[in-house]
């Protein structure tokens, strides 16, 4: 029999009666209502400016049950009046259009956790999704970036290959991560039936493997559009003359006092959707911080977009240098742990993200002093006037100046060695000066110099020849 508009109501809005009422849904989109209303002038005001944000129920009475055709927020509203009538327009869409509001920025760095994880992790308790095609670990590092939860679990769903379905009676945002499952097939009585096959899509499917391991036929895409008086929703398995297909669009409009529906029907297949990448992270860099050090990998929190580090991260970014060769030689320096590093994304494959150039959080006063430091204090310092190599400041270090020559300063012995030969020479004068003694040998030969004396030994000395 269908649905009558007698048996027809909305819920949440005060309106006196129901005068039209459509209904759309499709995958990838928001279910969507569009309804005119009749009500008192005032009431409809009132609701106007104060109530829009909770949310509506349309519903209908079907052989004594009641069924909710459609449930979600009102997205715009306008109220007109004529004298003394007032007249409500409203455009609604379901409950997962609240995951399509405000955009986020967030990191997934735990490879073994699933895309299910993940996006429920994402979604922090204000919905849920349900994977229904084999779930898997992400394997590689995800970042979203300026994007709705919507538009990320559209984007994890095309990895897939698959849309995604939002539930246009859930009170909550539920989301299909592929066509919903445990549905009995639904037996659909047709006023009018029309064949279509989209051969174009199906060649395109199959040419560039987008089916996700599964085997695709000519006659998955090849559906029917059919008009029904009985309503199904998105991704309901229906029966047609003895055939099965899936509901992958759906179009309801209340006409002479009927609730027509026009459906779209598909093969399984037919819900193909293409690969998605994340053209907001193309070119980013972002800053860091190093948070473990590997080989040349390091680990990093993204203190700008996470809100803590996720200590079960498995994620290493590959860490740039300045030049390096395959057998090691070249300028590389790793930073340390704590150190802030950027992150460049080269592309729209985030999984290509890798660390360079870590960032100075204390440079020096002049920008002209070029520094090369290590952790334990150990510093190549190049300054207008010469070289500083520093081993312990104030302690141990060798100055070469342009104005004071070469200054070697140590708190420790100064031991030079060589096999073969070390020669002093100097135009004026060689100095060697020492508090307490000075000790000048060859072989059993020496000359000892202390305070008090001087002191010669060998086998024969010989004083002014």
């Amino acid at each position: 029999m269908g649905l009558i508009h007698e048996n027809v109501w909305v819920e949440g809005i005060p309106l006196q009666k129901l005068l039209t009422l459509e209904i759309v849904h499709k995958p990838n989109e928001h279910g969507r209502a569009a309804l005119t209303a009749a009500g008192e002038i005032p009431v409809l005001k009132r609701f106007m400016e104060r109530e829009t944000d909770r949310l509506i129920a349309i519903k209908a009475r079907e052989q004594n049950q009641e069924v909710v055709l459609f449930r979600g927020y009102i997205t715009q509203i306008r109220v007109d009046t004529n004298g003394g009538y007032g007249e409500l327009a409203a455009e609604l869409a379901d409950s997962s259009y609240l995951l399509d509001v405000r955009r986020q920025n967030k990191t997934y760095q735990n490879l073994a956790k699933s895309y299910g994880e993940i996006l429920n992790d994402a979604y922090n308790g204000t919905g849920k999704v349900v994977v229904n095609v084999s779930d898997q670990p992400i394997g590689a590092f995800i970042l979203q970036m300026d994007e709705t939860n919507w538009e990320f679990s559209q984007r994890m769903a095309s990895r897939f290959n698959v849309p995604i379905f939002s539930s246009l009676v859930a009170e909550k945002p539920l989301v299909s991560f592929g066509v919903p499952q445990g549905k009995k097939a639904i037996e659909l009585s047709t006023a009018a039936i029309r064949y279509l096959a989209d051969n174009g899509r199906f060649r395109e499917v199959t040419e560039n493997d987008m089916t996700a391991g599964h085997t695709a036929t000519a006659q998955d895409f090849s559906g029917l559009q059919a008009d029904s008086y009985d309503y199904a929703y998105l991704g309901d398995k229906v029966c047609v003359n003895g055939k099965e297909y899936y509901v992958r669009t759906i179009h309801a409009k209340l006409i002479d006092g009927l609730m027509h529906m026009s459906y779209e029907l598909t093969g399984r297949q037919g819900f193909v959707a293409p690969l998605v990448r994340n053209n907001h992270c193309a070119g980013r860099v972002l800053t860091a911080q190093v948070k473990a050090v590997k080989r040349d990998t390091i680990q990093a929190f993204f203190f700008q977009i996470d809100p803590a580090y996720d200590s079960s991260s498995t994620t290493w970014f590959p860490y740039s240098t300045a030049y390096s060769s395959s057998d090691g030689s070249g300028w590389y320096v790793m930073p340390e742990v704590g150190d802030f590093v950027r992150i460049l994304c080269p592309s729209n494959h985030e999984e290509e993200a890798f660390a360079a150039s870590a960032v100075n959080t204390s440079p020096p006063a002049s920008t002209r002093n070029k520094s090369f430091r290590a952790p334990g204090g150990k510093e190549l310092l190049l300054t207008d006037d010469g070289i500083s190599m520093i081993c312990n400041h104030q302690n141990i270090f060798i100055d070469l100046s342009q104005d004071n020559g070469i200054g070697i300063v140590s708190s420790q012995p100064v031991h030079i060695s060589s096999d073969k030969c070390v020669q002093i020479e100097a135009e004026e004068k060689v100095q060697i000066t020492a508090d307490k003694q000075i000790l000048l040998q060859c072989g059993n030969s020496h000359v000892k110099l202390t305070e008090k004396q001087i002191t010669f030994g060998g086998e024969s000395v010989i004083v002014g020849e």
